[in-house]
């Protein structure tokens, strides 16, 4: 088993690629959300991220789907320098994540994993971008919002997004060495994306079996 991690520019498709992986493959989707609020609950209870090191899959696994069941997520997360020291707060992504890498059947989405899991064997990166114009055309289509609502949501999560890079890694989110595939979605048919990824995927997987 692997991981995906998936960045993408606001409104190129990030979140429906992931789901589309999830069907594929049977994966689990984990977004920003998720995140934040394993967070919040690693907070509250402090040796919560001891028994996951210690049982990755079970606890993981279980606290994954209460908060998925529940439908309880972080509707607007603070920006991590207001809750976290940055060095406490790369120190639980770095655990969280690696847990779920060294499980597999993931597909990360969000809050910098391709940057935490950068080195780690058996994760797979993907960078989705597209011209601007197409992007508010995605999000307008996707989530009937007006033009204005797509490009307030996209100008916040661009700057959210670069934030994170910027400040907690020092690093620049659209460096394609970052990634095993970078794909515009403006250049191909966003099903001919989903079908590369996969695909390319699938063959990352088997190099990773053989003995």
């Amino acid at each position: 088993m692997a991981v995906v991690t998936i960045s993408r520019q606001f409104g190129a498709g990030g979140r429906t690629l992931g789901e589309k992986l999830c069907e594929r493959f049977g994966f689990h989707l984990v977004d920003e959300f998720v995140i934040d609020e394993l967070a919040r609950k690693a907070k509250v209870k402090g040796d919560w991220l001891t028994a996951m090191e210690k049982e990755a899959s079970s606890t993981l696994l279980g606290l994954l789907s209460s908060i998925v069941s529940s439908g309880h997520f972080l509707k607007t997360p603070a920006a991590p320098g207001e809750d976290f020291e940055r060095k406490k707060y790369k120190d639980f992504l770095r655990r969280i994540m690696s847990a779920m890498a060294n499980e597999g059947g993931y597909v990360l989405l969000g809050r910098g994993a391709q940057l935490v899991l950068g080195g780690h064997s058996k994760v797979f990166h993907v960078l989705l971008v597209a011209e601007y114009e197409d992007r508010v055309k995605f999000m307008v289509d996707r989530y009937h919002l007006s033009d204005d609502e797509a490009k307030k949501i996209i100008k916040e999560k661009e700057n959210e997004r670069a934030a994170v890079a910027s400040n907690i890694f020092g690093a620049e989110i659209d460096d394609p060495k970052l990634y095993h595939m970078v794909m515009n979605t403006s250049r191909v048919p966003f099903d001919w994306a989903v079908e590369s990824v996969g695909d390319l995927f699938s063959r990352f997987m088997k190099k990773l079996a053989e003995p």
